[in-house]
């Protein structure tokens, strides 16, 4: 399926029509990230915050048209404003809100840990600190990735080597797994997904938790000014009666 791929759903926005009229269609963009957005082979959209964001959107009665769209294109359309539209599955940043609407929170994620090559011997006590303090580890970032306050102010400050890449999620754990890099983060759940996964042979990767790591962070429906305030608040109303 390539990027223009659109799949319309109309299921319970029949009222809405007989009500209001010919209702606007809103566009809602989805891009690859598992568990929580997945695109199906047979075109189809799901994953934890989809699943959710669609329950929701079905019970406020609002047709959608979902597009697959890259993430960084999303971000350039919002900002643009030109348009009603929205993105699922997006975290909160102060500096997204300068641009975008937020909805109530869709799903949390789990706490962030770190996948590692396997050969990998985890220095100093084994807290985040001690390992971004080691100047011979590699840590594998990815480009445009909200990483959350705790990671980003860590490494804001580590000593460790930055390797970023604009790779999708499955090459970064084969990154890792062939030694290009000693560590990468993401949530638990995310690393669990891959793992389980055709991707890559999961004996080449072992996963590393943290206890000072905060919960995970909420995902959210980012909407561009366009969307109006009473759509999300229908939105939103919805999300709380699932």
């Amino acid at each position: 399926m390539n990027i223009s791929t659109r799949i319309f759903l109309f299921a319970a926005a029949t009222a809405c029509y007989s009500v209001c009229g010919a209702a606007t269609v809103l566009k809602l963009q989805i891009v690859e990230r598992p568990p929580y957005l997945i695109v199906k082979p047979i075109g189809e959209f799901g994953g934890i915050t989809v699943d959710r964001s669609m329950a929701a959107i079905r019970l406020a009665g609002i047709p959608v048209e979902l597009e697959r769209v890259p993430a960084l294109r999303q971000l350039q359309r919002l900002r643009l404003n030109a348009e009603p539209v929205c993105s699922v599955g997006w975290y909160k940043t102060k500096e997204r809100e300068q641009f975008a609407k937020f909805s109530d929170p869709v799903t949390q994620d789990s706490p962030w840990a770190a996948f590692v090559n396997v050969h990998f011997e985890v220095p100093g006590d084994g807290s985040v600190k001690s390992i971004l303090a080691d100047p011979h580890t590699t840590v594998l970032m990815k480009s445009g990735y909200v990483y959350g306050d705790y990671l980003d102010a860590q490494m804001a400050v580590m000593r460790a080597q930055r390797q970023e890449t604009s790779a999708d999620m499955p090459a970064l754990f084969k990154m890792v797994a062939a030694g290009r890099a000693q560590i990468a983060f993401a949530p638990i759940e995310e690393i669990q997904y891959y793992l389980a996964s055709k991707w890559l042979n999961s004996t080449d990767i072992k996963i590393v938790t943290f206890k000072e790591m905060p919960e995970g962070y909420k995902r959210y429906l980012m909407c561009s000014k366009q969307v109006d305030d009473e759509l999300i608040s229908r939105f939103n109303s919805a999300l709380g009666r699932l």
